[in-house]
């Protein structure tokens, strides 16, 4: 290690000195923009290249909204996947049955509803969910959150595959597509920038929130919430309305993932304590303390499992063709886990969080 630092001293000095960290990563962002906004036009780019890009996007939104939840505000919750899917499934709901009032005489059916409409709907839906959530247990400790959480998840879980004949059960709820063009490619493309147009929106909403008085709050009780409240911060209040907050953006990225952008249709299984387990993954790699290292700890971690689906290498476990081949495709997921508990073991920062640290930080007089 020491020897690596020796190497790279000198470069890291070359480029104080003629670049500048924060221009590099500025230089690096633009990039990086440009890329993502040309990818659908890259030749030789298949659909399904383009839906595992939409995958990430979305998952980076929750990863993103997690670490915004736990690593700046440290309220640990199991909840997330669960606010996702009330706000896919309400959106669902909406566009198939339309809204019967007859208390107040309210009938709309569910032609007259745009999915735009749907899916707002579908995030407050997840937003209220979250609100008396929020209230119940908020005042809790850390555990019993996290604790109270996984019964709420598991419960809707349940709920959802037993309401077979509204939900769908096991087979799942089909929601309308948000854009339906004749050309295959285009339609994709389309969903493409809608995803990804979602990414920015709510990653600047959350940067400025994270990055704003409010965020200083979050910090202040996440380090000691007795000692925040003693300083004047409504501990109960801000507790809540960050939960509000992540459990509406989850609920808008679900009812926008799956109204056929990313996903044909919405399950229970996305409820399963594995599916939030690997939010909480995705995030802990990139780093739990930035949002935008948590999201792309996410996208990163998503194309890679799925590109190494296809991938084979001359040595390891698995007999094939009367040779000795490691099939990465079948044990993704293990190396996956090895490379999340190296992380907790040796980068508890994550693998990311400390790159955007480096780019963030001013040159000394001493480099």
């Amino acid at each position: 290690m020491k020897a690596l630092n020796r190497l790279w001293q000198p470069i890291e000095s070359s480029i104080d000195r003629r670049i500048g960290r924060q221009r590099l990563g500025t230089a690096l962002m633009v990039l990086l923009l440009i890329y993502f906004v040309a990818f659908p036009f890259i030749p030789d780019q298949s659909n399904y290249v383009k839906s595992i890009y939409i995958s990430g996007f979305f998952y980076a939104i929750l990863a993103a909204s997690w670490a915004l939840l736990a690593g700046i505000a440290g309220q640990f919750s199991f909840g997330h996947m669960a606010f996702m899917a009330i706000g896919a499934y309400s959106a669902g709901l909406l566009s198939q049955y339309g809204i019967q009032l007859a208390f107040l005489k309210i009938a709309v059916e569910p032609e007259a509803i745009p999915p735009v409409v749907t899916i707002v709907l579908g995030a407050l839906a997840a937003g209220l969910a979250g609100l008396v959530i929020g209230w119940l247990c908020l005042r809790l400790r850390a555990a019993y959150l996290a604790l109270f959480t996984i019964a709420f998840s598991e419960l809707l879980r349940i709920v959802l595959l037993t309401e077979f004949d509204i939900t769908g059960g096991n087979n799942g709820l089909s929601l309308p597509r948000l854009v339906d063009l004749d050309n295959v490619g285009a339609t994709r493309n389309a969903n493409y920038y809608i995803m990804f147009a979602l990414l920015l929106g709510s990653m600047f909403l959350m940067s400025q929130m994270a990055n704003s008085r409010i965020g200083l709050f979050l910090r202040a009780m996440r380090e000691d919430d007795e000692a925040a409240s003693a300083l004047g911060v409504d501990v109960t209040r801000y507790k809540v309305f960050i939960f509000v907050v992540t459990s509406m953006v989850v609920g808008l990225a679900g009812g926008v993932y799956y109204h056929n952008v990313g996903a044909e249709r919405i399950t229970p299984e996305t409820l399963e304590v594995l599916q939030m387990a690997l939010i909480i993954a995705y995030a802990v790699i990139g780093g739990m303390e930035s949002l935008w290292a948590a999201a792309a700890g996410a996208f990163l971690s998503r194309y890679l499992l799925e590109a190494m689906r296809s991938i084979a290498l001359p040595f390891g476990l698995t007999l094939a063709d009367g040779s000795t081949v490691f099939e990465p495709g079948a044990w993704r997921f293990a190396l996956f886990g090895l490379v999340l508990m190296l992380t907790l073991r040796f980068a508890r920062n994550g693998l990311l969080f400390p790159v955007l640290q480096w780019f963030r930080k001013r040159a000394t007089n001493n480099e």
